[in-house]
């Protein structure tokens, strides 16, 4: 069974200016203060700090994996509801997150869904945007616990809600625009009283005010927050409406036969106030829910609930089933599967929704990807494409296991008694070596294209080169080879520019093994010590390790590796020098660079060239 995330929240990585678009002051607006970190503020007043996980989908995803997360349900952040504002803004509003949300879940590799949010203090606009957004890959809609004095049994909302069930929408109420912000000002208490008073406010209306009662059994409708304070006051909803007719308002039932008609997720971060949840709501009632990546919700999604003293049949209902049931998903389930035994004599054939070799690869997208740009096609140019992209996939995974190098050698550095994480960064970097000669040897395919062949089409590439690759440039900055300068010529693709400005800003693959040669009490550099002396430092270090090789065979290891890959590199850096003069000479290149004499100039870039100079050091 997936896990499955309802609850958590986005923001693009930049939106147009709304108080300019829309004449009006105090919208939200995004500022970006230090790489991977922006400020959310409303006009002049600062709302809230962000992290880059609200608008990077592979920081996202990595977090997702670390926390065992197979599918998040995102949804913009209440701030952006714009339920006081004229309509025609509001609704334009809604219409950029929407479809900004769309941009970043088609970059989430199929496990980053949607809910859109509408106008809702106008019911027909709010129909006609869900309908768009249904009809453009949303899975349903967040709205508000109230629009201004309207809870949620009014009856636009009402017909709001009747439209989400025709239409097949999951609907998340979220508590928004907190009650008594005079009583509130300080210690975020709309957020820790608020919030749950807002959204049992939210359920009560919903209740006596009779729209249970007018909605079709078939909407889909959570309360965030674990439904907020409702179900720890249930008994005391429950006597009123048993005891003073007043407090039973048009419900036709009393409240706690209304507990199979909604959900609540599972943010309430306390394994006993889970516990209660759980046995007040029924386990096919609470689902996942992380308010991720804000400080106050989950830090490692779904941790409470594994941690929990819940049945494991709970637990897989709590952590996807009932998602899978909220938000209509395929269910795959396993009953339905035909398991091979040793006696098949032919391949299992894959049933409905059921995973394939094509469908897990998404082989008809990946096919679609070839785009020529002369006319008509020249055929070496689908070549000159694929082995490009090719290089761009192996650059992602060099990525993918050299930031798993650092964090091994970071905890090696930790603790230096440890040689698991020695060995581990060693085994990942013999992959990387492996994968560059691959790299390397791509460069033979190139050399069956004719120089008049590659010639036939080159001047439809212009302006771009490889020059401009931003994963190799993100490759260069992870080992340590930064150069600030670089980032000018990634301006044109804000996100890259800013995956890149933290790249250079963090530890790279060279100051974290340094670093933990440090802590073994292999390396000591004094404060004032000039550059050319912290490098002759460095070198001695590794000089160290290997002149006691009994003692230190696994870090060794982790060196030859590295010096393995720097020279691979090299070689790659060669062998493209040599194809672009074989192809084109000293002509310039496509992207304005001076071609192959430029390429000549990195030939001496190194990552580790303490490596290299510990081996002459060893001839002393």
């Amino acid at each position: 069974m997936p896990v499955i995330d309802i609850h958590n929240h986005f923001f693009p990585r930049a939106w147009p200016d709304l108080a300019a678009r829309y004449g009006t002051p105090n919208w939200p607006s995004i500022k970006h203060s230090q790489p991977g970190k922006a400020e959310i503020m409303v006009g002049d007043r600062f709302f809230r700090q962000i992290s880059s996980a609200c608008w990077d989908p592979e920081v996202r995803l990595q977090e997702m994996d670390r926390d065992g997360v197979e599918m998040q349900v995102l949804s913009a952040t209440p701030v952006l509801f714009a339920y006081d504002r004229p309509v025609e803004h509001a609704l334009d509003c809604a219409q950029l997150f929407n479809d900004a949300a769309l941009e970043l879940c088609a970059q989430g590799r199929g496990r980053l869904k949607s809910l859109c949010q509408v106008p809702l203090q106008d019911i027909d606009a709010s129909c006609s945007e869900l309908s768009r957004c249904m009809r453009a890959g949303h899975l349903g809609v967040q709205i508000g616990n109230h629009v201004g004095e309207k809870n949620l049994d009014d009856p636009g909302i009402v017909t709001f809600l009747q439209h989400c069930a025709e239409e097949g929408a999951a609907v998340l109420v979220h508590p928004w625009d907190m009650l008594a912000p005079e009583r509130m000002p300080k210690y975020m208490m709309p957020w820790t009283v608020g919030m749950p008073a807002e959204t049992q406010l939210g359920i009560v209306a919903t209740i006596l005010g009779g729209a249970f009662d007018q909605l079709p059994s078939k909407l889909r409708i959570c309360f965030a927050h674990g439904g907020g304070s409702f179900a720890f006051l249930l008994g005391r909803l429950e006597n009123a409406w048993q005891h003073h007719p007043v407090a039973r308002g048009v419900c036709e039932l009393s409240p706690t036969q209304y507990l199979n008609r909604f959900y609540v997720d599972s943010a309430v971060f306390d394994e006993r106030a889970l516990q209660f949840l759980v046995e007040t709501m029924g386990a096919e009632r609470v689902m996942l829910g992380s308010d991720y990546p804000f400080p106050l919700g989950e830090h490692r999604v779904g941790t409470l609930i594994r941690s929990s003293r819940l049945t494991a049949p709970a637990k897989l209902r709590l952590l996807g089933g009932n998602a899978v049931d909220f938000l209509a998903l395929p269910s795959q389930s396993a009953a339905t599967a035909k398991t091979p035994t040793a006696g098949d004599s032919a391949p299992v054939v894959p049933q409905g929704e059921q995973l394939t070799y094509s469908s897990y690869l998404k082989v008809p997208e990946l096919l679609k990807l070839q785009h020529s740009q002369s006319s008509p096609q020249h055929h070496d140019e689908l070549l000159f494409i694929i082995v490009h992209q090719t290089y761009e996939l192996w650059f992602k995974e060099l990525l993918h296991d050299l930031d798993a190098v650092v964090a091994n050698l970071r905890a090696a550095g930790a603790n230096p008694k440890s040689r698991d994480e020695v060995y581990e960064a060693a085994r990942l970097l013999r992959r990387c070596t492996e994968i560059t000669r691959v790299l390397v040897e791509q460069f033979t395919i190139l050399e069956t294209m004719l120089p008049t062949h590659f010639l036939a089409f080159r001047g439809k590439l212009e302006p771009a080169s490889g020059f401009q690759s931003e994963q190799f440039r993100e490759l260069e900055f992870l080992c340590g080879l930064k150069d600030e300068k670089m980032l000018r010529y990634h301006r044109p693709t804000p996100e890259a520019h800013a995956l890149l400005e933290r790249r250079l800003g963090e530890a790279s693959l060279h100051d974290v093994f340094f670093d933990a040669l440090r802590t073994m009490g292999k390396l000591e550099i004094l404060a004032n010590a000039t550059e050319r002396e912290r490098f002759d430092a460095r070198a001695r270090a590794v000089l160290s390790l290997y002149q006691d090789e009994r003692s230190h065979r696994d870090w060794i290891d982790v060196c030859e590796r590295l010096t393995e890959f720097d020279e691979l590199v090299v070689s790659w850096r060669l062998r493209h020098i040599q194809l672009v003069e074989r192809i084109i000479g000293a002509r310039m290149g496509t992207g304005g660079s001076a071609g192959s004499s430029y390429l000549k100039l990195t030939l001496d870039k190194k990552f580790f060239p303490e490596l290299w100079e510990a081996r002459t050091l060893l001839t002393e």
